[in-house]
């Protein structure tokens, strides 16, 4: 199975359209998958994989399109074959999301098989977003330069969560239009999103890379152990300094490889990793809404139901209530 995704351009009339094809065998993308044109140069594409289906994903990419990635559930392991990722393996998981730059680069995309993913991609060409932009060049970070220059670059850049954007996902998502205002909503949906991403990493300048730890492989091994031990008593976390002490690094870390290999800080992984459990709760009809909310350690609804809104735009009852069963 494979992605492919390329800048094509025409030398004549400058014009340019993103082009991105997916090949994958019957029953490991879900019918909520779907790759809508918006423009020639902006694609919007919603890829569900199937839990326990076979997700793996060859990836080739000659002239990149800029995506804006984003995590909606389960897990992606990314392993870069070419230029400075070349054996490189990370994994993203739900709440994360970036802004990527991947010219002339290939490599395997591996979904976890427990949970399958969800994952929601903006392509659109370095012309189209530097016609939105009057920034001085020598303001922009380093590889971000390189991108509007047309080099051949690898950029990736990882976002912080924020409730504006879960907001939005979700519109998206489950959106109500139909007829022909629909593609204009999910196109206003789409550059709202590019420019929060956007006025963060480029706010952010070249600090951004300054603050990039530099994790060993036996680094990355002890952050990942660190998340399992967060996650093993959901009810009960414990301390950043008893997690610190647990797997044998020091907290600042400890804190910094956290949110390098997994996208955000530890107990914002931690309370998206609860929300997450109860919006599948729900979708499978499993629990109630009380019981949901329970179940992974809120003891106020009222608190439980102001969270679960902020990460997925519905309060805990709309949602079950268009997505599973009433309770």
């Amino acid at each position: 199975m494979k992605y492919t995704m390329n800048v094509q351009s025409n030398a004549q009339s400058r014009d340019h359209r993103v082009d991105y094809r997916v090949n994958s065998a019957d029953g490991v993308l879900s019918d909520r998958s779907r790759v809508i044109h918006l423009r020639p140069e902006l694609i919007l594409n919603v890829s569900d994989v199937a839990p326990s289906a076979e997700g793996t994903f060859r990836f080739e990419i000659e002239q990149a399109p800029i995506q804006f990635g984003f995590v909606i559930s389960g897990a992606n392991r990314i392993t870069y074959h070419d230029g400075k990722l070349r054996g490189e393996t990370e994994v993203v998981e739900g709440g994360s999301s970036g802004i990527f730059y991947f010219a002339q680069t290939s490599g395997v995309i591996d979904s976890v098989r427990s949970t399958g993913v969800c994952t929601l991609s903006i392509l659109t060409t370095p012309r189209f977003v530097e016609e939105y932009l009057h920034i001085p060049s020598k303001a922009l970070p380093a590889g971000f330069r390189g991108i509007l220059a047309d080099q051949p670059t690898q950029f990736r850049w990882s976002a912080n969560p924020h409730p504006a954007k879960s907001h939005i996902l979700s519109h998206i998502l489950y959106d109500r239009f139909r007829g022909p205002v629909h593609r204009l909503f999910l196109e206003s949906r789409v550059l709202e999103l590019m420019a929060m991403q956007l006025e963060e990493c480029l706010g952010q300048g070249a600090g951004i890379q300054s603050e990039t730890v530099r994790l060993t492989p036996a680094d990355m091994e002890r952050v990942r152990a660190a998340r399992d031990e967060l996650v093993r008593d959901i009810e009960n976390p414990p301390t950043l300094v008893e997690l610190a002490k647990a797997v044998g690094m020091n907290e600042k870390k400890l804190k910094n490889g956290f949110k390098q290999v997994f996208g955000k800080p530890v107990f914002a992984y931690y309370r998206d990793y609860r929300l997450d459990k109860a919006r599948e709760l729900l979708e499978s009809n499993a629990m109630t809404v009380t019981e949901a909310a329970y179940s992974i350690g809120y003891l106020s609804l009222s608190h439980f139901s102001r969270a679960f809104r902020r990460r997925f735009g519905l309060n805990p009852k709309e949602y079950s209530r268009i997505f599973g069963r009433i309770s």
